[in-house]
């Protein structure tokens, strides 16, 4: 994999690892009666982002990897 695949797959990996520390996060406030709201609605900024970022940075990385991104959806 090139520099350019490496650095799009890192950034789709950074984005997955946020996404499941907002999930947490909206599980700990659920836990102790808080608001979830804008939690929530940062979580689906977080899905959207990722989703645009796969969409433009797909064509880079190779096709085996695509497939498991693909899959985690």
């Amino acid at each position: 994999m090139d520099g350019t695949a490496t650095a799009a797959l890192g950034h789709i990996q950074l984005m997955e690892a946020r996404i499941a520390q907002q999930t947490a996060l909206i599980v700990e406030l659920q836990q102790a009666g808080q608001d979830t709201l804008e939690a929530a609605r940062r979580l689906v900024l977080l899905h959207r982002a990722l989703d645009e970022m796969r969409l433009m940075m797909g064509h880079l990385l190779p096709t085996e990897i695509m497939d498991r991104l693909r899959a985690a959806n």
